[in-house]
């Protein structure tokens, strides 16, 4: 079961399975009931968290082997990938709040969002080797954002579990909090980064970030002077409309 909230301009959405959270299917929640909220709220950024002392252990082996019987498994994983997809592709930030384990599909999840807050007894893992299985929602893919190859097969093959400094110390994780304070240190950084911002800025932000990383650079800098005079031409509209 996946919950949808919001505090002000800040949506959270939790994922409740006790006592792990772990995920039944891979598409653990509707992407159009999302970005439906997101848009009818006008939320100006997300936090994805556990509820309970965990984020995720990630997926139920059982319930993977059952999508394989019922010859479901290949398009709920392509379900999931889209979500997860579009999560990462909202222009609001996503900061993902990490207690407990974060295992597997949870961690898959987390690397979804823009930014990782992990509690200092958090512990992140692609554990799927243990039963001769792989990641399947694109964990394979987003490692190489973070570590050298040579380190991604030793994670995947040998399923080792980080703790929060090491975490933080390949890039898996941007913050480490204080134990039981990621939610509370996700709220307070989503509300400094979106106060007294503009959606508009907002989304520009966030595009033109984004477009560094996936664009050639001069693509990236011609997107750049776009969303900057998008901007400035909103800016430049409201001072004359004082004068």
């Amino acid at each position: 079961m996946t919950i949808i909230d919001k505090i002000d301009k800040i949506a959270v959405v939790s994922l409740k399975n006790p006592p792990g959270n772990c995920l039944t299917a891979p598409d653990f929640m509707d992407k159009k009931t999302l970005e439906a909220f997101l848009t009818q709220n006008k939320i100006k950024a997300l936090i994805i968290k556990g509820a309970g002392k965990h984020f995720s252990a990630g997926a139920e082996v059982s319930a993977i082997y059952k999508q394989v019987a019922a010859q479901t498994l290949a398009s709920k994983i392509t379900k999931g990938k889209e979500l997860l997809k579009s999560i990462y592709d909202l222009n609001i930030p996503v900061i993902a709040a990490i207690e407990g384990v974060c295992f597997g599909g949870g961690l898959e999840i987390a690397l979804s969002a823009h930014i990782r807050i992990v509690s200092q007894k958090a512990l992140l893992a692609f554990p799927e080797s243990i039963h001769q299985l792989m990641p399947g929602l694109g964990g394979t893919c987003k490692l190489k954002n973070f570590v050298t190859l040579g380190k991604s097969i030793e994670i995947l093959l040998q399923g080792n579990t980080l703790n929060a400094e090491k975490a933080l110390e390949l890039g898996l994780a941007d913050y480490i909090c204080n134990p039981g304070k990621s939610y509370e240190t996700a709220v307070a950084l989503a509300e400094n980064l979106t106060k007294g911002n503009s959606m508009m800025l907002i989304n520009n932000v966030m595009k033109a970030l984004k477009n560094a990383y996936e664009m050639p650079l001069h693509k990236a800098l011609e997107k750049e002077t776009l969303l900057f005079c998008e901007l400035a031409s909103v800016q430049a509209m409201k001072k004359n409309n004082k004068e």
